[in-house]
């Protein structure tokens, strides 16, 4: 049902007159005339009569309007309400291609809370879809990868890489026979070099993909992995994990990546200083 047949119907109601109404809507008594026979054919009842007193109610009408008030009055409530909801939001779609950089989208909302002082709309956490496919077919506005796109339909924004640390959950050293379990994050080809070529064969292998996962893990459990510094600083300096002595820091490419002719274009340029800021 249309609001404005609503609107229209409850303004013929309370001046008893086609023409009362059309004024009071701003509109042609035309249109007037024609959102009645529109909202009585819905209704398959005639909601008015017309007499040498003015414009009346008949029965069905008398019957429609406080059902009309009522639908009225809570649209305005939802409108209103919705408004209100997201009027400090960035309609923003943006994801990251690897589990490490989950919580930097958490401290970017954080940022654009307090710099702009607004919200981004979207966070995704999908790390099995191609970042730079999402992007290309819409349904992300910007993504933070570890992956160069081919071509030059999307611009790359280079953040600072992430550099990588071998932590363990004990104090041990990678040329030790005995090492505690390692736990594997699958995080693009740069990490897969640097495994093969310091821990090939040296320990037993658990795949996760999921860096929150692998600290959970190794803080119950006990194990290895390579973490971001950024993550790991923190776990260090209160004693819960450990570099592992012999191993050897590398680093991961972090680009933010969007879509420059794409319709949030003008947004993503308002968050970007925002990565740069929570990556310095």
């Amino acid at each position: 049902m249309d609001e404005k047949h609503l609107r229209t119907f409850l303004a013929i109601a309370d001046t008893h007159s086609f023409h009362r109404a059309a004024a009071r809507l701003n509109i042609t008594q035309a249109a007037v005339s024609s959102r009645v026979r529109a909202l009585e054919m819905q209704l398959d009842v005639d909601l008015f009569t017309r007499g040498p007193g003015g414009t009346a109610l008949t029965e069905a009408g008398h019957h429609l309007r406080p059902y009309a008030e009522q639908m009225l009055s809570q649209w305005h409530q939802i409108r209103q309400g919705l408004g209100q909801q997201f009027a400090n939001r960035i309609a923003l779609r943006i994801g990251c291609q690897l589990s490490i950089w989950d919580t930097l989208l958490v401290d970017l909302t954080i940022w654009a809370e307090e710099e702009l002082g607004k919200l981004p709309l979207t966070l995704n956490f999908d790390h099995e879809s191609n970042a730079l496919e999402l992007l290309r077919n819409r349904m992300l506005d910007i993504s933070i990868t570890h992956e160069m796109p081919a071509g030059n339909d999307l611009t790359v924004h280079e953040l600072p890489p992430e550099r990588m640390i071998l932590m363990a959950a004990e104090p041990c050293d990678l040329n030790n026979r005995d090492l505690p379990l390692f736990l594997n994050l699958q995080l693009g080809p740069a990490y897969d070099a640097a495994v093969r070529e310091q821990l090939a064969g040296r320990s037993g292998h658990l795949f996760l993909g999921n860096a929150a996962m692998a600290l959970h893990y190794m803080q119950n459990r006990g194990g290895m992995a390579f973490l971001p510094e950024r993550m790991a600083a923190p776990l260090r300096a209160s004693g819960h994990l450990s570099p592992v002595s012999g191993g050897q820091d590398f680093t991961v490419p972090c680009l933010a990546v969007y879509e420059p002719g794409g319709p949030a274009a003008s947004t993503v340029a308002q968050v970007l200083p925002g990565l740069d800021h929570v990556l310095k």
